[in-house]
C-alpha cells in the first residue's frame, strides 16, 4: 500500500482552463452531446470550487456518471442560472438549509450501510476472490474512494473489482497478453488504464481520450501514479501529428476528442466501455471513421461494452454498435457485473468472421 499512501492528486488550474477554452471553440462533433453537456458543466464548476482531491468521495458530485463517487446530496448538481439560486437557497437560507442538511445526513447513513453490507457480500464472493488472486489489483482508493471491499487484508475499490471482472470476461476472446498499444475512447478517470498497465507489462503505449473536464480528472489521476509517463493536453496541443515515442518506455497520451484528427499511431486495441451509447450517432461514426484511418487498423482488435439497462430515449441501442465498424465481425457476450449493479453487453471483434457473426446474431450467456 506504500504507493497509494505516497500518491496524491494535484490541481492544475491552468491545464483545466486551457482544455476548456479550446473545447469551447470546437464543432459540435467534439463537444459533449445532450447526455453529457449538463454533467460536464457541473463537474467543471465543482472542480473550480474545491479541486479534485475528493472527487470519488461524498463532498461533491464531480465524478457523477464517470467515477464511483458517493452521490447523496443533489444540491451539488444545481449549477447555472436559476439552479444556482436554488442551490444557494437550499444550502444557506434557514430553515430550508437545516431541513435539507438533516435529510442528507440521514441519507448518508443509509448509503454508508448499503456500502458496508455490499462490502461484506463481495468480500466473501468466490468470484471476487478469484479476481483478486488472478490479477494484480493496484492501490485503488486515491481520490477519496468510499466504496471499498476488504479481501485478504487489502482494501480494494469495488470499482476496480468490477473493472477487472469485466476485463476477465473480455480477455477470454481478446488476448491482452499480446497487446503493446491501445486507444481508449471514453477513458473516464483512468482506472481502466491503471488496471491494464499494472497487469500487462508489455502494454507500453496508450492513447487515452475523453471530453474535458473528465479528461482533466483522468490526467491528474494517472499522473499521480505514473508521473512524467503521462503526456497531457498541454504537451500535445500544438503538435500537427501526435505519435508515440519510438522507445519502449511507458507512455500515456491524454488527448481531447478533437485531437483524434491528428493522432497518428498504430494500436493493437481500440476500447470503449459504456460511453459510445451515450454519444450522438454522428459522433460515434466520426470516432469510428478516424480510428479506421489509423495505420494498420485492419489488424486492430475492437472492444465495445455497454450496460443492458439502456434507455433508447437517451442512449443508442447497443445492438447498433457493431455497425459502426462494418469491416469487423464481432462476438457478443452478455454477463452480469460483479456486484450485480447491472448487466454488461460486450462486442469483441474476431479474426474468425463467420463464427463471430453467428455469435453476434445469437448472443451468448456467460
Amino acid at each position: 500500500m506504500q504507493k497509494e499512501l505516497a500518491a496524491s492528486l494535484a490541481d492544475d488550474d491552468a491545464l483545466l482552463a486551457l482544455m476548456l477554452r479550446d473545447a469551447a471553440m470546437q464543432s459540435e462533433m467534439y463537444r459533449p452531446g445532450a447526455y453529457w453537456s449538463r454533467k460536464t458543466r457541473n463537474t467543471t464548476s465543482q472542480i473550480r470550487r474545491q479541486g479534485i482531491g475528493d472527487f470519488r468521495g461524498a463532498s461533491s458530485s464531480i465524478g457523477l456518471s464517470f467515477t464511483d463517487s458517493a452521490h447523496v446530496d443533489v444540491r451539488f448538481d444545481l449549477w447555472g442560472g436559476l439552479r444556482t439560486a436554488l442551490r444557494v437557497l437550499l444550502t444557506s437560507v434557514f430553515p430550508l438549509n437545516t431541513l435539507f442538511d438533516a435529510q442528507v445526513s440521514l441519507t448518508r447513513s443509509h448509503e454508508a450501510e448499503v456500502r458496508r453490507l455490499r462490502s461484506l457480500v463481495l468480500g466473501s464472493s468466490p468470484r471476487a476472490l478469484e479476481i483478486a488472486q488472478r490479477y494484480r489489483i493496484p492501490p485503488s482508493l486515491l481520490g477519496g474512494c468510499l466504496d471499498q471491499v476488504a479481501i485478504g487484508g487489502q482494501r480494494i475499490a469495488t470499482y476496480y473489482l468490477n473493472l477487472l471482472h469485466q476485463h476477465d470476461v473480455v480477455a477470454r476472446t481478446c488476448p491482452f497478453t499480446g497487446i503493446s498499444s491501445m486507444l481508449e475512447i471514453g477513458g473516464g478517470f483512468g482506472a481502466h488504464v491503471h488496471c491494464l498497465v499494472e497487469n500487462y507489462p508489455g502494454l507500453r503505449k496508450i492513447a487515452y481520450l475523453d471530453i474535458p473536464p473528465n479528461l482533466y480528472v483522468g490526467t491528474q489521476y494517472l499522473r499521480a501514479m505514473y508521473g512524467a509517463s503521462v503526456r497531457d493536453y498541454r504537451q500535445t496541443r500544438g503538435l500537427a501529428r501526435i505519435e508515440f515515442s519510438k522507445d519502449d518506455d511507458l507512455e500515456i497520451l491524454a488527448i481531447a476528442p478533437w485531437q483524434i484528427e491528428r493522432l497518428h499511431v498504430s494500436v493493437d486495441l481500440l476500447y470503449n466501455a459504456h460511453s459510445f451509447v451515450e454519444m450522438p450517432e454522428q459522433v460515434i461514426a466520426n470516432y469510428a471513421q478516424r480510428a479506421a484511418a489509423l495505420p494498420g487498423f485492419d489488424r486492430t482488435q475492437v472492444v465495445m461494452l455497454t450496460y443492458n439497462n439502456f434507455d433508447t430515449r437517451t442512449t443508442l441501442h447497443p445492438e447498433r454498435l457493431p455497425g459502426f465498424f462494418p469491416a469487423k465481425a464481432f462476438a457478443r457476450t452478455d454477463f452480469p457485473m460483479l456486484d450485480g449493479s447491472f448487466g454488461v453487453i460486450s462486442f469483441v471483434s474476431q479474426r474468425d468472421g463467420a463464427a463471430a457473426r453467428a455469435s453476434q446474431a445469437a448472443g451468448r450467456q456467460s
